[in-house]
């Protein structure tokens, strides 16, 4: 399935900071002044991707089904993987990896309005198409191949794109283990004063260096590239998740380590706040911030490696896990996952996702904040349901349901009550789902 992401060991973590610009503390981040688009109508409507290659909208009565943003690149692993709804409604967010081969990350984090207009790049902002207003440099860079010739590992393969970030295009070379080259990037944007990372991409694995400070008008040569071992997979933006008041987005790498950044990020600004402080908890794949004024610095989340089991935690934004703050435990298994968690809007319970012991289906279930009782909402057999989002009033959800734990072929989306009545299919081929006001 293009949308589940394995853990991996979370040392990644240590070297996602140190080539990426950890900001350090939550102060910098910027508030987004939404009062700038005062003329964008938020619709109540719903969100969903279809073949991995378009955003679609569509009623929640079945109605008006069409779509609103797909790009001749997104198609594939090359695709869409997540959405999310600006709280107000007037923005959605989505991961797409259709600029990989330009990105420091395999997939980033974009935004468009409602009407599909608006498009702008998020993560590693800016937009490849918008690197021609930049002023330009060159920059040499060697790139070397360390992996033993005898120990086989992903940087065996030889073949590499290469690429800075803000250069045209990438270059690809073919370089066995044990080999160097050098190459010129003739035309890189210059976005000021820092470092512009460089990367090497096999398929979904990347190696990456902090770079170099691209100069206007000059080459400027930058430290070597060195690949070697299996390098990371799925380096990039998933899962976009916002703050109540649309100032922060948050989302996840391959191995489910959670940052956050600004929702309105400078051009050529690469830093990030981490979600957690000190170690990322193991199997955060799926959190939610709080969704009222009251809540907005609160967060729920998942972690699968207490001794007992897996389980939801709250916690403070930007805080220390701590097992003390676990609200339920919904597997007595470890390294159980989550397909999905979310607040009820009001704040009085939360909603999520998972499989049954032996995966032989999954089904949806709400916890209740003051009761601290579980209740099973969806009751499906030999299927699953997987993510979901809920109305804004928080009578109903639309979830994925899928003839497959993990594969994307056959997956309709479907409506339900939160008291498990009235279920009805929405739409037929559709993933994803998010639910505006």
């Amino acid at each position: 399935m293009k949308h589940s992401f394995y853990l991996a060991a979370t040392v990644f973590g240590a070297l996602f900071s140190q080539f990426c610009g950890n900001t350090g503390t939550a102060t910098n981040i910027v508030t987004l002044n939404q009062k700038s688009d005062t003329s964008i109508q938020s619709i109540a409507a719903i969100a969903y991707i279809r073949n991995a290659s378009e955003i679609r909208l569509i009623d929640p009565n079945g109605e008006n089904d069409h779509r609103i943003w797909t790009h001749p690149d997104a198609k594939g692993l090359l695709g869409l993987y997540d959405l999310a709804w600006r709280p107000d409604g007037k923005e959605l967010a989505f991961s797409s990896a259709h600029e990989a081969l330009y990105s420091l990350y395999d997939a980033d984090i974009y935004a468009i309005r409602p009407d599909g207009s608006g498009f702008r790049k998020i993560t590693n902002a800016p937009d490849h198409k918008d690197l021609a207003r930049y002023k330009k440099g060159s920059v040499t860079v060697t790139v070397r191949n360390n992996q033993y010739s005898f120990q086989p590992a992903h940087s065996s393969a030889g073949i590499f794109f290469i690429n800075i970030v803000g250069a045209d295009a990438p270059q690809q070379v073919t370089l066995p283990p044990g080999s160097s080259k050098t190459l010129v990037f003739k035309s890189v944007a210059d976005f000021g004063k820092h470092a512009q990372p460089l990367v090497a991409i096999y398929g979904n694995y990347r190696w990456f260096m902090p770079g170099t400070d691209v100069e206007e008008g000059r080459n400027v040569k930058a430290p070597d590239l060195i690949i070697s071992g299996d390098g990371i997979e799925y380096f990039g933006a998933f899962r976009p998740v916002w703050k109540q008041d649309g100032s922060q987005i948050s989302y996840r790498d391959g191995v489910c380590l959670v940052q956050t950044i600004t929702a309105n990020p400078l051009e050529g600004d690469l830093s990030y706040h981490p979600m957690f402080g000190g170690k990322n908890p193991m199997g955060t794949c799926v959190w939610d911030w709080g969704p009222t004024s009251a809540l907005a610095n609160q967060v729920i989340y998942s972690e699968n490696s207490a001794d007992e089991g897996s389980g939801i935690f709250l916690m403070k934004e930007f805080g220390t896990h701590d097992p003390s703050t676990r609200l339920t435990l919904f597997s007595e298994v470890q390294y159980q996952l989550l397909y999905d968690l979310q607040w009820l809007p009001d704040g009085s319970g939360l909603v999520y996702s998972t499989v049954d012991l032996f995966r032989e289906s999954s089904n949806i279930f709400w916890f209740d904040m003051k009761s601290k009782q579980t209740k099973q909402i969806t009751q499906l057999k030999g299927e699953f349901a997987r993510k979901f989002c809920i109305s804004p009033d928080g009578s109903w959800i639309v979830y994925e349901r899928a003839k497959t734990a993990d594969e994307d072929e056959n997956v309709d989306l479907w409506l339900v009550r939160t008291n498990g009545n009235e279920q009805r299919l929405l739409v037929k081929n559709g993933l994803c789902p998010t639910w505006s006001k």
